[in-house]
């Protein structure tokens, strides 16, 4: 106990932001999360005890920006998982905002007022850090703003217009994240923590999304005549209690996890110590079991495309996960025979009778009625989020509440100029990732994250061809994360924070920090 009460009074007394210095942001914190409070206590009825939690959880973020910036965005990455908890409010409910969004803007007010007043933390670096993909995002942003402006005119029910405006400001709220994280991320350091901390918050979500699947078959081996009928067994149910985190459907559960189990996959080839890599290996068995029964056929072609990808540049490495897949998949069937109780020959044959009843088959129809939408609305869209009020439902079963292709998506809500301006956008940050893969792939430490993030952003930028996945928002929170990860390594290795390639004279590449022990440093 006395060595953590040292090292306590050492962090405070140490602390390049001593709250003495910083006493604007106390005030401005509390009065900000007083008003929090009273809105919640008198306007806003909670539904759920976890949305309190939420909402403490952003609290105690803020709480430790006041005393170190750096820790507030781990404390983000770590609340990825429940981005969805909030309050709604406004025509039907419809506009949301989560404890995640006012911990977000919690968190970048108290660094407004913090660096504007703290001059250790402005000797730092620049209040934003420049990207190369500046004049992209600016122009991006400039054409959801006009799209949305122009959606409120187009969309005169309030519901759409509340739809509209949400969009929107999780739009804004997605760079203003990706632009946190860019800016925090200082040091290699910061980075390697960061990546660990995400790729946990990922393994969280593949324990609580397989507990709830295994619910789900549980549910389907009960199942009654109809259910049966209509695909039940052995389908995408999900079980109870998976809602809570906004992952009740398995194509979103399924992005999450191919964004973060790749940094585990990777991170047995890097990392010294033995519980590390032990627990690397849990990881994966956990994600990847969690993946194969989401039954989402976008996330396996994502996380196979992705993962298969990077593995081009090591035939070593395609054999390993040719191998592993392989015996996986019989396992985990043979998992399914135990908890569904039911043959092989069955097993399979129910298989085939779901694809032939599968909605991926409607996926033209909803692609023909995007494309309708796009050619009506070519410039500007319909607006952000405002899809179901223009699309041809006539043409599938249901309400088409999104275009299943992210590109298409954004062409006919936003606009084609926003379209094009995004696939940019994407090229750009694949780019990147390539660098880094060139520089730091084989760095300890650092090569597992720059092979992860680059697995990750390949798969899940594959599974958008099929579904769009930040209909969800916390799974678009985790894209960005993911990105800032990309662009803040390929920062470090050009500022000669990281290892980089020998040039052709065969000269070492400069060099920043030991290479020999980076991931056993204390």
């Amino acid at each position: 106990m006395s060595g953590i009460r040292e090292r306590m009074r050492y962090t405070f007394e140490r602390s390049e932001d001593y709250l003495g210095r910083s006493w604007p942001v106390w005030v401005f914190a509390i009065l900000m999360y007083a008003a929090v409070a009273w809105v919640l206590l008198t306007k806003v009825r909670l539904p759920d005890p976890l949305y309190l939690i939420v909402f403490a959880m952003a609290l105690i973020i803020v709480a430790i920006t006041l005393l170190k910036i750096e820790w507030a965005i781990l404390g983000l990455a770590a609340m990825i998982a429940f981005t969805r908890p909030g309050m709604s409010f406004g025509p039907g409910n419809v506009f949301h905002v989560s404890g995640f969004n006012l911990a977000l803007i919690g968190v970048w007010m108290v660094y407004m007022i913090r660096y504007a007043s703290d001059t250790q933390l402005a000797a730092k670096g620049p209040f934003i850090r420049r990207t190369q993909l500046d004049r992209i995002v600016a122009i991006f942003l400039v054409l959801v703003t006009l799209s949305m402006l122009v959606g409120l005119n187009k969309n005169w029910e309030a519901f759409a217009r509340a739809r509209v405006l949400l969009y929107w400001k999780e739009q804004l709220l997605y760079f203003a994240w990706f632009y946190l994280v860019v800016t925090m991320l200082r040091t290699p350091k910061d980075l390697r923590r960061f990546a660990l901390v995400f790729a946990t918050a990922g393994l969280f979500v593949a324990a609580v999304g397989l507990y709830n699947r295994f619910g789900g078959a549980v549910e389907a081996v009960h199942a009654t005549a109809e259910e049966i009928e209509a695909g039940v067994i052995g389908g995408r149910t999900m079980g109870a209690g998976t809602g809570f985190l906004g992952l009740g459907h398995p194509n979103f559960l399924g992005a999450f996890l191919i964004m973060s189990m790749p940094f585990w996959f990777f991170a047995v080839d890097h990392l010294k110590r033995a519980w590390h890599k032990l627990f690397s290996d849990a990881a994966i068995l956990l994600g990847f079991l969690g993946l194969l029964f989401t039954y989402s056929r976008s996330a396996w072609f994502g996380v196979v495309t992705g993962i298969g990808m990077l593995s081009l540049s090591d035939r070593r490495a395609i054999i390993r996960i040719i191998v592993f897949l392989i015996l996986f998949a019989v396992v985990a069937q043979a998992l399914s025979f135990v908890y569904t109780g039911m043959g092989a020959t069955d097993l399979v044959a129910m298989r085939f009778e779901q694809l032939n009843r599968s909605d991926f088959s409607a996926r033209p129809a909803i692609f023909a009625s995007a494309l309708e939408v796009i050619r009506n609305n070519p410039l500007t869209g319909v607006g952000p989020g405002a899809f179901p009020w223009h699309a041809d439902n006539s043409m599938v079963s249901g309400i088409l509440t999104q275009a299943h292709n992210l590109l298409l998506t954004i062409a006919a809500e936003m606009g084609i100029p926003a379209a094009i301006v995004y696939v940019i956008f994407l090229v750009a940050v694949f780019r990147m990732g390539m660098r880094n893969l060139r520089a730091v792939a084989r760095e300890p430490g650092y090569g597992f994250i720059a092979q992860g993030a680059y697995a990750a952003f390949f798969a899940v930028v594959a599974q958008t061809f099929f579904v769009h996945l930040f209909y969800h928002r916390n799974v678009g929170y985790a894209f960005y994360a993911l990105v800032g990860i990309i662009v803040a390594l390929d920062r470090m290795v050009r500022e000669g924070q990281l290892p980089v390639p020998r040039g052709d004279s065969g000269e070492p590449g400069r060099t920043g920090i030991r290479t020999d022990s980076v991931w056993n440093e204390p």
